[in-house]
């Protein structure tokens, strides 16, 4: 299975075109417009607070399922069961007072007991979270996702093929306002068992302000 997840940035239908030619078989897409045009042998689930943008889960007909237990009053995340792997698409976004941190724990905490219980689980997308060492930001920190993803047994994909630490990136995954100079690891994936690959691919400015996740399990 091969899963494409990508923050595109002011979505348009081209950008949308152009990540169905990596030809995946599950894209998690923050910032996605509701209306976009998918191919036929696709479906999309969708949230958001404005129809152009939200987050959309997309995969290919008749082998995953939203199930019955998703709980659309957590904003920006979608979870599905594709060929029996849990795969919870992640957007955690700021829409009252709560911070991106208390967003995506509770987020978390709702789907706890899903991710304990299936073999293999994939939480991924945009997590508007990052950690720095000397400048801690507690309104948006991974260390208190990363510890309930852990107790679940699931590990940060980049973090544990890399071995590098929270906030140590040699690689970054969004540049704030497009620029080269202001890099921040906002993007994870997290997997219960090993991937059997997963890159981050090189930043196009011409799609996005972030960078594309490729994950194959």
């Amino acid at each position: 299975m091969k899963i494409i997840s990508y923050n595109i940035n002011s979505c348009t239908q081209w950008k949308v075109d152009r990540l169905f030619e990596e030809n995946a078989d599950v894209y998690v897409v923050p910032e996605v417009a509701e209306g976009i045009k998918i191919p036929d042998d696709f479906e999309m689930k969708w949230i958001g607070k404005y129809s152009s943008k939200g987050l959309g889960v997309i995969w290919r007909k008749e082998q995953g399922i939203v199930p019955d237990w998703y709980n659309d009053k957590l904003s920006y995340a979608i979870p599905m069961i594709y060929n029996d792997v849990f795969i919870l698409g992640f957007w955690p976004t700021k829409i009252g007072n709560e911070t991106y941190t208390q967003i995506a724990k509770e987020i978390l905490e709702y789907y706890l007991n899903y991710l304990k219980k299936y073999e293999q689980c994939i939480v991924t997308g945009d997590f508007n979270l990052f950690h720095k060492k000397d400048n801690t930001n507690k309104a948006a920190d991974i260390l208190k996702a990363d510890e309930l993803l852990k107790s679940c047994g699931l590990s940060s994909v980049y973090h544990t093929i890399t071995a590098q630490a929270m906030g140590a990136e040699s690689q970054f995954t969004y540049y704030h306002q497009r620029h080269s100079d202001n890099p921040f690891f906002l993007d994870y994936t997290y997997s219960k068992l090993p991937v059997k690959k997963y890159s981050l691919e090189p930043w196009d400015s011409k799609m996005s302000d972030h960078v594309c996740q490729v994950i194959e399990i």
